[in-house]
């Protein structure tokens, strides 16, 4: 990735922001039955803005290719902080060497807006009812991280 854009996603994240990462790592496991199936583990990792562009700049370097695929936008204003809006996504990441897909959930404060600023940045691969389970299944926020959880 030329440094141009590298340089774009260091500007833009705040530096003091909250950013976790996810990566599902598939662990083989003797079933109860005594047969091997492979069970999905994800790893969680809470980086520093220095941590997560270094690691950035490494994934970018390392890679032949890194896809992005971005549906079910949502976004809502926040009640306070001005101009600050949660951002709901689900992504599709595809690389040479790893892919998943999962809900990438930003907190982004656009008070400037010559330079928005990312507070929050949170990866999850699905809904999980131990997170925002008051809500329906049907409600949009339902299993997700979102503002509420910051």
């Amino acid at each position: 990735m030329p440094s141009k854009k590298l340089d774009y996603l260091e500007g833009v994240f705040d530096d003091n922001a909250v950013i976790i990462t996810g990566t599902v790592m598939k662990r083989p496991e003797v079933a109860d039955n005594g047969q091997m199936q492979i069970n999905e583990v994800v790893k969680y990792n809470k980086y520093s803005k220095d941590e997560y562009i270094k690691k950035l700049k490494n994934t970018f370097a390392t890679q032949e290719f890194v896809n992005l695929r971005f549906t079910d936008n949502d976004v809502t204003m926040m009640g306070a902080g001005g101009e600050t809006f949660s951002i709901q996504i689900h992504q599709d990441y595809y690389s040479s060497t790893y892919c998943d897909t999962g809900y990438l959930f930003l907190i982004v404060d656009i008070n400037d807006p010559e330079k928005p600023l990312i507070k929050v940045r949170t990866w999850q691969p699905n809904r999980d009812p131990s997170i925002n389970g008051n809500y329906p299944k049907s409600h949009p926020d339902y299993g997700l991280i979102g503002p509420g959880n910051f």
